[in-house]
């Protein structure tokens, strides 16, 4: 047995689950634990730290830990329900039990840190460079920067500093700056960057709730149930008619709701909802067909894709067009081609012009 780490989980009604848990837990421990104590069935949550989501095994079927997932004591979690479209909720489960949870108000977890901004100070582990700070150019010998994977330097005040600003303009990913003599554009770990920008408790808590909540608003396209406030997705994303887990438990009994509208459910179809001024439009459409253009390849196509197979929101950065969604396909971010088994595109290579598909109006 490990240490006992606390765990932080949002998401659900609003509310912070506080998860004690043994540092040496698997992550199928811990889904089993957050049923266990929420009733919600493992087939229905989603549970990320940061933009991972936190799987039992890993592509080759290996048993996944918290430690894989680099998830430290008073990390940060993200539970999302996934929906059914009318069908009914179950799922039971037994595990081993390796640990508590407690359900508090959000307002009341509290942070015993000093709220006045503390001296960032490297740890003798991290290797020093004398080359100037890539965001402030700041070059003073007596204060060396840290030299980041990709070998540029920056220090941990302008690192907090630029990072804090990628995720208030909604991103997900931190990715280098550095422009001489071209773009680097390496993505940087969040375990990077908590490292090397010295975070303290209050920054870590912001930056990895803020990472998951870009990830799931931007690219999963969640929303929230209108009667408890859980963050929601859904199991097949055709369903328009959705029922929530959370509040058909409750007296009143099972609660449908638009996935468009966000209001009760008022007819006995499946199709329309019944409530006045509801778009019936899936909100990802919107995102297709209003994202600014940009160039790809010397091709003028829209910024913003889904995915070709499951229909995650994908945003374009900078050079190659292959993208290789989550769910592990690969597609042309220009005509939409999907790569085939043996990952080979029939579109050309990675920088080779081809022809730009359409604003996407049919997801899957």
């Amino acid at each position: 047995m490990g240490k006992e780490l606390q765990l932080f989980l949002k998401g659900l009604e609003g509310k912070t689950t506080i998860i004690r848990i043994d540092e040496d837990a698997s992550i199928a421990q811990l889904r089993r634990m957050i049923h266990e104590k929420t009733l919600i069935s493992l087939e229905e949550m989603r549970v990320l730290y940061c933009s991972k989501e936190l799987r039992d095994t890993d592509e080759n079927r290996k048993e996944q830990f918290l430690s894989d997932y680099r998830i430290q004591d008073e990390g940060n979690l993200v539970l999302v329900l996934r929906l059914r479209g009318g069908s009914d909720q179950q799922g039971q489960t037994n595990g081993t039990d390796t640990g508590t949870v407690e359900i508090v108000d959000s307002d009341t977890v509290e942070t015993t840190e000093d709220l006045s901004p503390p001296l960032k100070v490297l740890g003798p582990d991290v290797e020093l460079t004398s080359e100037p700070d890539m965001i402030t150019f700041d070059d003073d010998k007596d204060g060396l920067r840290a030299k980041m994977p990709c070998g540029h330097a920056i220090g941990p005040e302008s690192l907090t500093a630029y990072c804090r600003s990628l995720l208030t303009s909604g991103k997900y990913e931190f990715r280098c700056p550095h422009m001489d003599p071209s773009y680097c554009g390496r993505i940087w770990e969040f375990y990077t960057v908590n490292k090397l920008a010295v975070l303290t408790k209050q920054e870590r808590k912001e930056f990895e709730t803020q990472i998951a909540m870009n990830f799931l608003r931007k690219a999963v396209g969640i929303q929230e149930c209108p009667r408890c406030q859980s963050y929601c997705e859904r199991m097949d994303r055709k369903d328009v008619r959705v029922v929530c887990p959370v509040c058909s438990r409750k007296p009143g009994g099972r609660f449908e709701f638009c996935w468009f509208c966000l209001r009760k459910w008022s007819t006995s179809g499946t199709a329309e909802c019944g409530n006045l001024n509801c778009s019936g439009e899936d909100p990802r459409k919107k995102i297709l067909r209003e994202c600014p253009e940009k160039k790809v390849v010397e091709v003028s196509c829209p910024s913003v894709r889904a995915c070709p197979k499951c229909g995650l929101m994908i945003e374009h950065r900078e050079a190659c067009k292959q993208m290789e969604c989550l769910c592990g396909q690969k597609f042309c971010f220009i005509c939409l081609k999907m790569a085939d088994e043996r990952g080979q595109y029939t579109c050309g290579a990675w920088n080779f012009k081809c022809v730009k598909a359409p604003v996407q109006t049919q997801l899957p």
